[in-house]
Parts: structure tokens; sequence; C-alpha cells
């Protein structure tokens, strides 16, 4: 590498040999990525090239649609990896150097389907099949990247990353359970043998001949339609992929190609670069302190996609060394800030399996925390450095990494190193302790001590693919001291209960030196609400539930410690079996489900269960969406012009930059609406375009198109708008002060004649006075109001009155 001196007077072209060159394989066929697509995904490129079948869902990594196999060549272990990501965030250039497989590349109609798509064609796995083409591809990746059949829980695994809002899952699971082992004996050469010698059948256990009808006829390679009974798929042991001699190959050129450092471009000025050392990553630092640091684009790709982030220049790190470290140290474990949360998992089972369980109570946290964090797409590319610098408020490894005491080592552009504390690391939402020319070296994981436990908790929504409502991360050491076994240091940290992630201070300085018995718990409960405290309005809401659920998480924690300390002899009382569900981890049997109909019709398919038509369309990626018809020549696209103010006056618009942003073809402001600007389904009551007014985030003021989507969507965010922000009013009492009213709001909901109720004094209860409107804290008392209830009515209310 040259001087960097003289480099940074001249640019980083002259810092290293930078190549514009980038090549992937693409279902085996040979691709040359031009200059300039620097602000493509992968799932744009792919459906601008005619590769429909992979589909664009929630845009975010969240639903599967996307999922694509992608395949690399490891240097190190001279073989080809296979896994899933989702491609609606895989930066395209990114993937050089690697051999992307969809849908269309493992089956069709023409050539065959691959038996992952005929088996979930046949057992009815798709309905409306949008998800369908990410299911596949998903199970695809499992068998491509299994050295051995997979088990049925590792299919259910391997699929938590993919949504279906049609079939309930049943369909699906049932159709992948067949490529799962569940029985040796049913992946022998021949079947077993009974002591006659007669052959057994897998399926039924008896005696049979079907030897031959088993196996796939070699006439019909291109599907299963002649298999009678389903035997598990042959697995190679190099590529560690089934149906080998079928497969697309890992492309020779990609193994025996040399990587270089790459500098490209995109729209709008983007720069991408991707260094080989960490020395040029550092001396790219240096040149643009503002870059972005991409690994997986997990969290980058969703801002620039839905927050209008603009980041002009992008570093991918995927390919630095120094950065994929994954050593056993003697103090603990050195982890890579670039590896990739899947290498982690497996690298924490190997260590588990190798080390001493009490240096690896940690371990076994990160490890199942893992589980659940986010689905296998986004853990196959997401790295942990990633998600540490991201500094989400609900992380779900951050608290823990806290809580561990494990440490951060940080270099800066001079190759200077320092090390801090992860407690120390959070500074503020989104903020953290790095400066602009430094970045995240590793991790310092040490190791746990004899009688020190640490534990792992979320709560979500849901358990799979899903975003914490709260988190923690606890640790505790214990040491006997005249007798008794005492806290000696501990550590607790929640996430989801303030910017960054909240250490309990004051309960950790409390339990120190106590001894630990169930006296401890009303104390250290009246502390954590001290330690932890949530306002009414804090985001997120649902406060109180999130509140329980910090004493909740502290209790078991009590329970698990108290319970090991049970398991060694050093407690004498025992945990009531009430309490014993508590200190169990998650789990769940493989899902079990059965459908049951009679089958009526003979000679037809009236009451059969037959394959629907679209079944084989959907599974090969070949069915068509409205999303997936040809766009017109000279199609124009349009991009909103949004609110960013809550409340407030629109002063002015000012579109004159748009107008100069290329490919631009008009803009449409409320002024241009033909006929009436406002719409509604009763009282027409609401603006298509607002003209005066804004009343919340996101309101539609405008419309930019143009001649494409991204040229559409920069210029829609050059209008400039001026407001003058208004008053918030956030209660009923504060909108009855201010006068404001909802249009049209008086009304009067009667049946019978009301003043003759009064008049004739026919009427045995009347109620008069105010209405109390809202929750227990925060209500209105509406004046002048009257409930009525006639002789006969008993205790319905018939008649109502209002003024307001």
């Amino acid at each position: 590498m040259g001087s960097l001196t003289k480099a940074a007077e001249e640019g980083p072209s002259a810092a290293v040999d930078w190549s514009d060159e980038a090549v992937i394989y693409v279902n085996g066929v040979r691709r040359v990525l031009p200059d300039g697509l620097a602000h493509l995904t992968l799932l744009q490129y792919l459906r601008d090239i005619g590769l429909q079948g992979t589909k664009l869902g929630c845009g975010e990594g969240g639903c599967g649609a996307c999922t694509v196999m992608v395949s690399c060549y490891d240097q190190t272990t001279k073989k080809s990896q296979h896994y899933a990501i989702n491609a609606c965030l895989a930066p395209l250039y990114s993937l050089e150097g690697m051999h992307i497989i969809t849908v269309e590349g493992i089956g069709d109609r023409q050539r065959g389907l691959h038996p992952v798509q005929e088996r979930l064609a046949k057992a009815h796995g798709s309905q409306c099949g949008f998800c369908t083409p990410g299911f596949v591809m998903s199970m695809y990746a499992l068998l491509r990247s299994s050295k051995h059949p997979p088990t049925e829980e590792q299919i259910e695994d391997s699929l938590a990353g993919n949504l279906c809002r049609c079939t309930g899952y049943r369909p699906i699971i049932d159709a992948f359970r067949v490529f799962a082992k569940t029985d040796d004996s049913l992946y022998t050469a021949s079947p077993s043998e009974n002591a006659n010698g007669q052959a057994i059948c897998p399926s039924t256990g008896k005696p049979c001949s079907c030897r031959n009808e088993t196996d796939v006829n070699a006439n019909e390679s291109s599907t299963l339609s002649s298999v009678k009974v389903y035997l598990p798929c042959s697995y190679n042991e190099i590529d560690g992929n089934s149906y080998s001699e079928k497969e697309l190959i890992f492309p020779p050129e990609l193994q025996l190609r040399k990587f270089m450092p790459l500098k490209l471009n995109g729209f709008n000025g983007i720069r991408w670069y991707r260094p080989l050392k960490l020395e040029q990553l550092l001396y790219l630092r240096s040149c643009y302190p503002d870059a972005k640091l991409i690994i997986g684009n997990s969290e980058v790709g969703v801002e620039t996609k839905f927050k209008n982030a603009q980041y002009k220049v992008m570093i991918s790190v995927t390919h630095v060394p120094e950065l994929h470290t994954l050593k056993v140290e003697e103090h603990g474990l050195h982890i890579g800030s670039a590896v990739r949360l899947a290498q982690l998992q497996k690298f924490l089972k190997n260590v588990i399996a190798e080390r001493g369980s009490h240096e690896t109570s940690s371990c076994h946290a990160i490890l199942r925390q893992l589980k659940w964090f986010a689905g296998t797409q986004i853990r196959n590319v997401a790295s942990v450095g990633g998600n540490i610098c991201t500094a989400s408020p609900i992380s779900d490894l951050n608290p823990l990494w806290m809580a561990t005491g494990a440490n951060f080592q940080i270099i800066d552009v001079n190759n200077n190193v320092r090390t801090t504390a992860a407690k120390d690391f959070f500074l503020g939402y989104r903020k953290v302790d790095l400066k602009a020319d430094e970045i995240l070296l590793s991790v310092i994981l040490p190791w746990t001590r004899p009688y020190e436990y640490v534990k792992e908790f979320k709560q979500a929504h849901r358990r799979e693919d899903d975003i914490a409502l709260v988190n923690a991360g606890m640790r505790m050491h214990i040491t006997e001291a005249e007798g008794n076994w005492i806290v000696s240091d501990v550590s607790i940290v929640y996430g989801g209960v303030a910017v960054v992630p909240l250490t309990a201070a004051k309960t950790e300085k409390f339990l120190v030196g106590k001894k630990l018995d169930d006296g401890l718990l009303d104390e250290t409960f009246n502390l954590l609400k001290e330690d932890i405290p949530l306002a009414e309005n804090a985001p997120g809401g649902m406060v109180e539930f999130r509140s329980s659920l910090t004493l909740s998480f502290f209790f078991k924690f009590f329970l698990y410690v108290t319970h090991e300390m049970n398991i060694k002899g050093l407690r004498k009382v025992g945990l009531d079996a009430a309490n014993m569900s508590a200190i169990q981890s998650y789990t769940r049997p493989v899902s079990i489900g059965t459908q049951g109909y009679e089958s009526v019709g003979q000679g037809t398919a009236v009451g059969q269960p037959m394959v629907h038509m679209s079944a084989m369309l959907q599974v090969t990626g070949e069915a068509e969406y409205v999303d997936d018809t040809p766009t017109p020549p000279n199609n124009l696209h349009a991009a909103l012009v949004l609110s960013k103010k809550a409340h407030a006056r629109i002063l002015s618009i000012d579109d004159s930059v748009a107008k100069c942003s290329p490919g631009f073809a008009g803009v449409f402001l409320s002024k241009d609406v033909p006929g009436s600007n406002h719409i509604g389904p009763i009282i027409h009551d609401e603006e298509v375009f607002a003209s005066d007014v804004v009343t919340c985030v996101g309101q539609i003021i405008g419309i930019v198109v143009a001649d494409t989507h991204d040229n559409a969507k920069a210029a829609a965010n050059k209008v400039n708008i001026e407001y003058s922000e208004l008053p918030a009013i956030l209660s009923i009492s504060e909108a009855v002060k201010a006068g404001s009213f909802h249009p049209n709001t008086t009304r009067c909901l009667s049946n019978g004649d009301v003043e003759q109720c009064f008049a004739s004094n026919t009427c045995d209860k009347i109620i008069e006075g105010e209405i109390r409107v809202g929750g227990q804290e925060h209500f209105y008392m509406e004046p002048q109001c009257t409930f009525v209830w006639p002789v006969d009515s008993g205790n319905e209310i018939h008649m109502i009155s209002s003024t307001q």
C-alpha cells in the first residue's frame, strides 16, 4: 500500500489498486455487473433481469418472500458454503464473487421440478403462493448446507424467517418433513430385514418388496413423480448437498478467482468500497469519517429505504480478515466485529462442547438468546459489530455483553488500539463511544468463574423473528463466607426500558455481600422499581406490563441461581414444583397437525384432494402477480411528498430544486387536483393533498413523477416545505378548552318522545349531570347530558339527549 500521506493528498484511489470489475453468477450464468449500481439491492437486480420468482414483500428482511441461496468459497476450509439470505436487503455489489441461486434455478415446469418444489406443491403447501418461493429457497438452502439429513427441529428453525398468511404452516411443515431424519433405519442402503430375511418396509414396518419402488426412476431425473415411498435425500460429504447430481455446482471460476479491492459507484453520487485488509479499511475511514460500514445491511438498508437516510460512501468490510477473528484464548473468547451471527452460533456450540460448564455460562446465555434473534436469513448476514454499533435500545445482545463484563477493542486510523468496557460503550440513543476515525475491532468475552451464573431474558409479541418488548442480561457470582453463600458480584442490565441498555446500579450495590435467600426478593423488587422507572408516556406503551417484566426477569434469575446451588448441594431447601417452570428455557415439541376430510366422488375431481392448478407455477416462481407485470414503454414512477411535522400550517412549498432533478416529469399538489380536493366515505372531510394544515407526520402533501422510481424518490425529497408548527392537543379536555371539535359533532340519538317523557313524568329514573369519558386517570366530564329510562325498560337505555 502506498504512502498514507501521499494518498491522503491524492484521494483514496492513490492508496491501493482498486478494481471496478464485479462478477457474480446467477443460476449458473456468469454476469459482469456494470459500474453505477451501488444503490441497488440484489432483489432489484434479479427482478430487473427477469427473475421475478423472488418477491418483494416487507422490504426489511422480516417476511422471507425474497429468500435466495448464496454460495461462496471458503479459502480456509477449501469448501463451498451455502446459506439463505434476504435479497431485499443485500447490496448488489456485496455479492461479488458469489453464486446466487433463485427459485427459477432449481427447477421449473419445463426442466422438471426439484424435489423440494414438488413436495410443497403435492402437499398443498401453497395457497396464494406469494410467499412460496421464499419457503422453497429456505428449505433448499438448508439441504445444500447440510452434510447429513436435518432434523425436524432444524427444518422448522430454518423456516422461522418466512411468513405465510394463508396456510397456517401445517402443510408446509408436512411437505418438508420428508427430508428430515427421524429414524436411522430409513437411511440404510437397503430396507431392514426380519428374522426370515424378508425386507421390512420403513413406512409400514411390515414385510414388503418395495426395495426397487422406493428408488427414483433414472429416466425421470427431473422429478420424483415415480416415488412410491419417500426416502431421505443423498448427501454429498464435500459439498454438503442433496441430489448433488442435479444441483448447480459452485462455479470453478469463482473458486479460483482472486479477490480484488473494489471501488464502484451508484445513483446520486454513492460510492461503494470493498477493502481486503484492515490497513485499507482504516485508510478509507480516515478519508471518509462519515462513511457507513456495511456487513449484512440489515439496519442501514432499512434506514435508506424507509427513513430516507442518505449515505454517500459505504464500505463493505466482509472481506477484512482481521475483523473475522474467532479465537479461544486463555482469558476468554476473541470475537471479530464482522463475524456473522450464524458463525458465532456454530462457534459457541463448539466452545461449549470443549470447555467446562463453569467457564461457559455466558456462552450458553448468548447462544440461547441468538436462537430467538431475528430469522435465519438475517443471522446469516448480520454481524456482531453491526448489532453493537447500531446501539438499538432493544438489542437482544447488548444487555448480555454488558452483564457478562465483555470488553470492546477499538482501533483508530493510526492503528492505536484501546479497550473499553461494554457497560461504558453506549452513550445515548443510537450513540456509542466511537470517534469518527475509529472502528470496532473485536469483542473480548471473559470466561465465567466457578459458581458464576449468566442468564438471558427476552419477551416479545411472539417467540420467533420478532423484536423484544423488554430483554435483559444478568450475571451473579456467589462465594462462601463463614459458612454462608453470599453474592460477591452481580450485574443486572435491561434493554427496551430506556434509550440505552440500563444497569440496575442500586440493586447491584444492595445485593453484593448479601446472603442469597428468599428474604432478598422484596427489597430487591423495591429497588428495581427505582432503578428501572418507566414513565406513563414511555415510548412503546404497555408500561405496566413492561414494568412487571423487569421484576419477573429477576425473579426467574433468582430461582435459576438458587436451583443451580441446589444441584451442587449448596442449599438444603429446594424449589417448589410450581416454580420449576420459571427456570426452564422455553422449548416446544416439533409441530404436529392433521387435516381430516372425506374423499367423495368417483371418477371426478370433485371431493378429491387434488393439487390446485397454480401450485406448480407457485413453487417454481412462474406464477405472475400484479407486481410481476411488465411495465409499458415510457412508464412513469411516482413518489409521495410527505409531511415531516405532526401538526403545522404549511407556509410555502418550493419545488424548484425538484424540477431540476434527473428524470423529473412533474409534481402535483392540492391546487392541481381537478374538482374537489376532499374525499371521504360519508362526509368529504379529508384532503387528497394537504393544502393548509397537516395533522400527522406522513400526511400526503403532493406527488412527484419521474422516469424511474429512484429518480422520483430523489426528486420528492428535494421538495422544500416551510411550516409553522401549531400547538398539540393531546386530550379531550385540551380540545374543549381550545374549542377544537370534530366537524358536525351535534348528534342526537333518540327513541320515542323525550320531551313528552319529561312532561308527563312517566320516567321513574332520570339521571342528569356529567358523563365520564375516558380511562381512570385521563377523562373528560361532558356537561348537559341526560340519560332517560322509560318505566317499562328495565335497565336498558332507550333515549339519549345531548347538547354536545
